[in-house]
């Protein structure tokens, strides 16, 4: 993204407007960046254009890579046109621009331009428009939430995990807090660096929430919010292996929300309610969705692995009425992205990025890590008790130790939110060897961790056109 400076310019434009007119810009020569931002309405319509480019690099390719390159999918690699083989069988390499590896880097960095806009000319609007401050405060506070997601995201994609290094310190990604000029070679940030900026804006977000409020259309799961910040802190502590401060989120959040009850579980995912219990969903309407294509029932690109379908011992657990046997296949598909009274035209897959049970187990595996294994058992029930339709107070958790909880924890998680985008992250930040079941269609049965296939290569364009860019290892 960094090399494109020169084009960037337009696709910025572009990426500045509602979902509906994304790709319908005219006339994009005919304007400014300064001149789109010097009124109300064009930071208005430059927000929903952000929330918008992040949805296009979750469709395209990041909220599939952490599901196939990890142990709970099988591909249908014999089939034409099945995106993601190479990260599959762990053969990424620089030179593939047109895939996953050029993909994500690039649609992310444009994302990231498109916010930084917002949060650059923000200040300038607040001093020229001072009765309006609650809502460009407003606006200010969720483009800081999606540059921290966006950090985030690219972080745990193309560098290794938090607690890699003791002191965090190896090679991040480039930390974009503006527009690089067109002779800028941004570098790589040191990964605790990283962490640090995404803390500092989630932070920053969570105090102008507290100040100013929420519109009332941040009730929704669709924007930023005071819960979706907090939210995503509790992730990122959990990353960081800060225990305690993601206890301390997880309990806030919870202490806000309510999980989706058992009723209501599988409509979560399939209808266009997305259930009392989302915290932040990106929005697919109007969109022809490569997820759900990629999961679709009709001829899924992927479907539940053996070791997946042996983590579900109990027939009641309501999570397994999102399995199903695909058209004319014995093998299980996810149902998480097959909505069927909604035409696929008109209406993609709503890709859940938040949503309560993570923290909820976030909770459990922050409490267990701290030696709470009580409070960590109480977490987990509430996750067990919708499963299983079952009473908390009548469910044992046969674990003595930490070592035995956590692995429940794990497995808990593993069941909760498959297919949505978590589980190579889950692996390596826990510092566990990827293994796959024998049946895998994959070339690559297990590896070991640490490993340096672990991450994505940077882009080989990328490492041609910027002298301050280092490679990852291995590549």
């Amino acid at each position: 993204m960094i090399k494109i400076n020169k084009f960037l310019f337009l696709f910025v434009l572009i990426g500045l407007y509602g979902c509906e007119d994304f790709l319908e810009v005219k006339e994009v020569g005919k304007t400014s960046i300064p001149t789109y931002f010097s009124d109300l309405d064009g930071i208005r319509s430059a927000v929903p254009g952000a929330y918008s480019s992040v949805y296009d690099y979750y469709d395209t390719e990041f909220y599939l890579y952490p599901q196939v390159a990890g142990d709970l999918l099988n591909l249908v690699t014999t089939a034409e046109g099945v995106k993601m083989v190479d990260q599959y069988n762990y053969t990424s390499e620089p030179g593939q621009e047109a895939s996953g590896v050029g993909h994500i880097w690039s649609n992310a960095f444009l994302a990231l331009a498109n916010t930084n806009n917002i949060l650059k000319y923000q200040p300038e609007l607040l001093s020229i428009y001072p009765d309006n401050e609650s809502e460009l405060e407003q606006i200010k506070a969720q483009a800081l939430f999606l540059r921290a997601l966006i950090h985030f995201d690219l972080v745990r994609t193309y560098a290794q995990n938090y607690s890699y290094t003791q002191d965090a310190a190896h090679p991040g990604i480039p930390l974009l807090l503006s527009l690089p000029g067109a002779d800028d070679n941004i570098g790589r940030s040191d990964v605790g660096q990283v962490y640090d900026q995404i803390l500092a804006d989630l932070i920053e977000a969570e105090n102008i929430f507290d100040n100013v409020g929420m519109a009332s259309s941040q009730n929704l799961p669709y924007f930023a919010s005071d819960i979706a910040v907090k939210a995503l802190l509790s992730r990122v502590y959990l990353y960081m292996e800060d225990w305690e401060a993601s206890r301390k989120y997880a309990q806030l959040v919870l202490s806000e929300i309510e999980l989706t009850p058992r009723s209501a579980y599988v409509d979560m995912f399939r209808t266009l309610q997305p259930g009392r219990e989302a915290i932040f969903v990106l929005n697919g309407t109007e969109r022809n969705s490569d997820v759900q294509r990629f999961y679709s029932i009709a001829g899924p690109a992927a479907y539940a692995s053996e070791k997946l379908e042996s983590m579900f011992t109990d027939t009641l657990d309501v999570r397994l009425e999102l399995l199903t046997q695909g058209l004319g296949d014995c093998n299980l598909a996810t149902l998480k992205y097959s909505r069927p009274e909604v035409e696929e035209t008109s209406y993609g897959s709503d890709l859940f990025v938040i949503r309560g049970s993570e923290i909820v187990l976030n909770l459990a595996e922050a409490s267990a890590n701290l030696n709470q294994l009580e409070e960590a058992k109480t977490a987990l029930k509430t996750i067990q008790s919708r499963a299983y339709g079952r009473p908390s107070d009548s469910i044992s958790i046969d674990a003595d130790s930490q070592a035995e909880l956590l692995d429940i924890i794990a497995l808990e998680r593993a069941k909760e939110l498959c297919f949505e985008g978590h589980r190579l992250f889950d692996i390596t930040r826990r510092h566990k060897d990827l293994i796959r079941s024998s049946q895998t269609t994959s070339s690559v049965e297990r590896i070991d961790y640490p490993s340096n296939l672990f991450v994505l290569p940077i882009p080989l364009s990328e490492m041609n056109t910027n002298d301050n860019m280092i490679q990852n290892e291995g590549y």
